[in-house]
């Protein structure tokens, strides 16, 4: 087996056809993070001149990222330990102060009430790492912003039509539908002017949430990058015209991906979000598109939890993953690093106040 880097031609064939192959792995997020500035590279294992695996590092700050990859068996610890020992060498040849590594490795799947459906045997996989210098960063269950250990996912295979999907819905999911569906309508944007349309709902949902927005040039570089692999809808009042909600949708061809979201804060009593949420699984069930990835929750079944109950309703089941790694490569500047962004995290806490 050879450890090299890889183009983009290569893996993008490689992963678009491999079953762990992801929207957090694909291309087109290296070239977003590329134009944002960050350092990407391919790194991938050929055997024989085939590629095995592959897995795509982001890097800023001096701090190496890997989103739910590498792409590859994770039954063969083997694959596993060639990838993970040569994207550690890789990194430290870069200067790269740590690596966190994400692997799209689940350790179970559970129904929305957190009962185990199927588990998965992963010591194998912790060994691996463990072996490698990298230490577990725990059984997380909070929403995480670099890679989310708990991903809610709706399964449209073997279902011939919405009576069949509606009918796997909560009853309370239903009659909100029937209730709003004559007063909203969905529209999608066809030009790049129109973004923010849709980014003005999700400013408002990040003011609420406490959540810093992106700027402008950050949805221009996703409409420009994705192109047609990437939708762009609102569910607007009928009588109005006013926007309600709103989401993009990334399209891969194991998953379609609903990533971004959010809601006026004027309308949220008509539920767009349960509207465009009923559409999406009827316009994925013409495309032919069987899962529908919700992304992450609170992986907390213990307590309150609003977007587990809300994204539940819809008949889902939840997928637990096995969770990052962390090597520190640099142990010195890895510290002054830490130390920095705490500094910068209290000033802006106190600019704030």
């Amino acid at each position: 087996m050879k450890f090299v880097e890889l183009s983009e031609a290569e893996f993008r064939k490689f992963e678009q056809k491999n079953r762990y192959g992801n929207f957090f792995q694909g291309v087109e997020r290296a070239r977003l993070r590329k134009d944002m500035g960050w350092g990407v590279w391919l790194l991938g294992v050929k055997e024989e001149g085939k590629v095995v695996g592959g897995g795509m590092l982001m890097a800023k700050n001096g701090e190496g990222l890997v989103q739910l990859g590498p792409i590859l068996d994770w039954d063969n610890a083997n694959l596993v330990k060639f990838w993970v020992e040569g994207a550690k060498k890789f990194a430290q040849k870069q200067g790269l102060v740590c690596l966190e590594i994400f692997p799209p490795a689940l350790l179970s799947v559970r129904d929305a009430k957190g009962e185990v459906i199927e588990k998965f045997e992963r010591g194998e996989v912790m060994g691996v790492f463990a072996e490698l210098g990298f230490k577990h960063m725990g059984m997380t269950v909070k929403l995480e912003n670099k890679a989310n250990r708990w991903m809610v996912v709706k399964d449209l295979s073997g279902m011939s039509n919405m009576d069949e999907v509606r009918g796997s819905y909560k009853k309370n999911v239903r009659n909100k539908l029937r209730k709003i569906a004559p007063e909203l309508e969905v529209y999608e944007l066809r030009e790049k002017s129109e973004i923010p349309l849709l980014t003005a709902v999700v400013d408002a949902s990040n003011d609420k949430n406490g959540v810093v927005s992106r700027d402008a040039g950050y949805y221009e570089g996703i409409w420009d990058v994705w192109g047609k692999d990437a939708r762009w809808v609102v569910a607007r009042r009928k009588e109005g015209g006013e926007v309600v909600s709103g989401r993009i949708l990334f399209y891969h061809p194991n998953e379609v991906v609903s990533f971004i979201s959010g809601t006026a804060r004027e309308w949220r009593q008509l539920n767009g979000m349960t509207f465009l949420q009923d559409w999406l699984m009827e316009d994925s069930l013409k495309r032919g598109v069987s899962r529908v990835n919700l992304y992450g929750i609170d992986g907390d079944f213990s307590g309150k939890n609003p977007l587990l109950e809300f994204k539940s309703g819809f008949g889902v089941v939840v997928e637990e993953y096995v969770g990052g790694f962390r090597c520190v490569l640099n142990p010195m500047k890895y510290r002054a690093g830490k130390m920095n962004r705490a500094a910068r995290g209290m000033a802006r806490k106190i600019i704030r106040g």
